[in-house]
C-alpha cells in the first residue's frame, strides 16, 4: 500500500525536485553578470586656417572642470520628463563627463592654435598667463522631444593672472548650450549626438578665447 501511495507521488517530487534546479543559486550556477558597455565623446580635431597662424603668446592653464550634481559620475543620464532624470543600467561613459569634456576641449585648443601653450593647471611646466575652468551644468539625452536629442551646457571662464600676485582678473565667463539629434535613440546614438554637441561648443570657447586674449 505504502508502496503504491509512494509511486503515486513519485512525479510530482520529481517535478517539484525539477523546478528547485532550476532556481538560480539553488545549485549553486547563476548567470554571469550582464557587462557593462562604455562610450567615449570621440570627434576629429579642429584645423587651424593655415601653418602660418599666429597664437596668442598665452600659457593657458586649464583647471579640473565641475559639473553639476546629476552629472557627477560615470552614468549615462536621459530624461523622459521635464522633472525627471534616470540612467541606463547597462551602459556608462568611459570617465566622468567633466572629465572627457575637459580632455578634448584642452585637444582642441591646441590644435587649433587657439594660444600658444596648453598645460593641466595641476601639471604645469611653466607659469600660466592665463586660467580656464569650467562647470558642465547639463549632460544627458533628452527623451521628451522626438528625435530624441543630446544635451549639453557648459559655463566657461577665463581669467589673466596677476605677475607677482595671487588673484586672478576675470576677463570672460559665458555659457555654452547645443542640442544634437540622436540618430539612433541607444547609449550608442547619445555617445555620437554628444560628441557633435561638444565639437560645436569646442569651437565656439576656441574662437572666444582666441578674441579674449587678443584684446
Amino acid at each position: 500500500m505504502k508502496q503504491n501511495i509512494l509511486s503515486r507521488q513519485m512525479p510530482a517530487i520529481a517535478a517539484a525536485i525539477f523546478a528547485i534546479l532550476l532556481v538560480p543559486g539553488c545549485t549553486g550556477f547563476s548567470e554571469p553578470p550582464k557587462p557593462v558597455e562604455s562610450y567615449v565623446l570621440s570627434y576629429p580635431a579642429p584645423m587651424t586656417a593655415g601653418t602660418k597662424t599666429t597664437a596668442p603668446d598665452a600659457v593657458l592653464a586649464v583647471q579640473a572642470f565641475d559639473a553639476a550634481a546629476p552629472y557627477r559620475s560615470r552614468h549615462m543620464v536621459y530624461a523622459d520628463h521635464q522633472l525627471r532624470r534616470k540612467t541606463y543600467a547597462y551602459h556608462q561613459w568611459v570617465s566622468k563627463p567633466s572629465e572627457m569634456v575637459r580632455d578634448r576641449i584642452m585637444r582642441d585648443l591646441q590644435a587649433a592654435r587657439a594660444v600658444r601653450s596648453v598645460t593641466r593647471a595641476e601639471k604645469r611646466l611653466e607659469a600660466p598667463t592665463h586660467v580656464l575652468w569650467a562647470t558642465i551644468e547639463a549632460f544627458y539625452e533628452d527623451d521628451t522631444r522626438s528625435p530624441w536629442q543630446a544635451v549639453l551646457e557648459l559655463t566657461a571662464t577665463l581669467s589673466v593672472t596677476r605677475s607677482g600676485q595671487s588673484g586672478h582678473c576675470i576677463i570672460m565667463t559665458k555659457t555654452y548650450q547645443a542640442r544634437q539629434n540622436l540618430s539612433q535613440n541607444n547609449p550608442l546614438g547619445l555617445a555620437r549626438a554628444m560628441s557633435k554637441a561638444l565639437a560645436e561648443i569646442s569651437e565656439d570657447l576656441g574662437a572666444d578665447l582666441r578674441k579674449a586674449l587678443r584684446r
